[in-house]
């Protein structure tokens, strides 16, 4: 097994600094793998690339720097260990200078907001986008001699636009793009069409509508490459799907269930424009009804606190009706770090990834639900549902091999 490219779509921020910084230290020997679901016992056995064989690079709006915002990670918002940062600083200045412009025209207002002009292409049209995206990748594989690249996006969430007829078929996608129709085409599916286009993985890790688009799907499987999505599942939903099945099964009717989520940093800045928000309330209210088999009067509240940086907090209220009528309520509190929450589940989805490319698999990757709030294709929601066929997954590849050397 070669090199593995891992190309981050919003290559800048601070999930794709806690990812480069994650795999890094681990490829040197200086953190552990907790947090990786790759590191479990269960999928030992399977045969996937080890953290020092990938090499990252990416797309971004703004020539912020990942250094930087790494050291912002560190010194304010207290997520990664300073000394650490100082010593990865190399690693961290040689991803930055594999850092290229990206496309920036329809992702929405918060994100115009966060862009350099100077640095993304101005008045370029979609088809000379495409291209020049495509050979971003291209010549980033080349350079490095990389088995293959695997394209995340890990950027801010775009404000959402409405699917229509030209979005169902590959060919009216294709006129879309060439004739520069650019309300129509956001940037998450301009990154998914150049990337397919050219053979590449595409995994969205945002809630923004990426590989959503029916077309660009119809491309995956022309092209016999793997996807999937959508909006990692990293914080409140993922309690939800973990405590919703206790209510199903043990008959307890859930008369209502309500969320409020408060949170910093650039993600936060992006979701307190409505328009933005739009797509993240889309992606965490949809589990609840498929789990309980019903739907209860359920809210999702989200408010940008500037002060937080890198951290959220959940509150979820619980209002359910027992046996006999007799009505009670649960409540948790869910605090995290934004960005080391998600970045171990990039990785797994790298490597997950490149395995079933290099399996020769294509089209959707149904067994990486527990990834993610909305996936693709699955209506399971339950947590523990979905781990199963990760685990049933594994054992479908494993059941006559060996295990993977540590």
């Amino acid at each position: 097994m070669g090199m593995i490219g891992v190309w981050l779509v919003g290559a800048q921020g601070s999930l794709a600094s806690t990812v480069v910084v994650g795999a890094r230290a681990i490829a040197r020997g200086l953190a552990g793998g907790v947090g990786l679901v790759t590191e479990l016992p269960e999928l030992a056995a399977l045969p996937l690339a080890s953290l020092d064989r990938l090499v990252f690079g990416g797309w971004d709006i703004a020539p912020s720097g990942l250094l930087a915002r790494a050291r912002l990670m560190a010194h304010e918002d207290r997520a990664l260990p300073p000394g650490l940062v100082e010593t990865l600083e190399e690693d961290l200045v040689a991803v930055e200078q594999r850092v290229r412009p990206g496309f920036l025209d329809g992702g929405g207002p918060a994100t115009q907001a966060l862009a350099t002009q100077a640095f993304v292409r101005r008045k370029e049209t979609l088809a000379a986008a495409v291209e020049r995206l495509g050979d971003d990748l291209e010549t980033f594989r080349r350079e490095h001699r990389l088995d293959t690249v695997i394209v995340v996006n890990v950027a801010s969430t775009e404000a959402p636009i409405p699917l229509g007829p030209d979005h169902q078929r590959l060919e009216a996608f294709r006129r879309l793009v060439q004739d520069n129709r650019r309300r129509s085409v956001t940037p998450s599916m301009l990154y998914a069409y150049a990337a397919i286009g050219r053979g590449f993985p595409y995994v969205n890790f945002t809630p923004s509508l990426g590989i959503a688009p029916p077309a660009l799907q119809e491309l995956g499987v022309k092209h016999h490459v793997p996807f999937y999505g959508s909006d990692g599942k990293t914080g409140e939903t993922l309690m939800k799907t973990v405590l919703a099945p206790l209510f199903r099964y043990r008959h307890l009717d859930v008369l209502s269930w309500e969320g409020f989520n408060i949170l910093g940093g650039g993600d936060g800045r992006v979701l307190a424009d409505p328009r933005h928000k739009r797509s993240k309330v889309l992606s965490k209210g949809g589990v609840l009804t498929s789990i309980l088999g019903r739907a209860p009067h359920a809210g999702v509240g989200i408010e940008y606190v500037p002060s937080l940086g890198n951290w959220k907090t959940a509150w979820d209220y619980i209002h359910f009706r027992g046996f006999l009528g007799t009505k009670m309520s649960a409540q948790f509190i869910w605090e995290g770090c934004d960005s080391i929450l998600a970045a171990p589940l990039v990785l797994d989805l790298v490597r997950l990834t490149e395995f079933a490319q290099r399996k020769g698999e294509a089209g959707p990757m149904p067994h990486l639900a527990c990834f993610f709030k909305d996936p693709m294709g699955v209506g399971v929601h339950a947590f523990p549902e979905q781990v199963r066929m990760l685990l049933e997954y594994v054992e479908r590849h494993t059941r006559n091999g060996g295990r993977r050397k540590r």
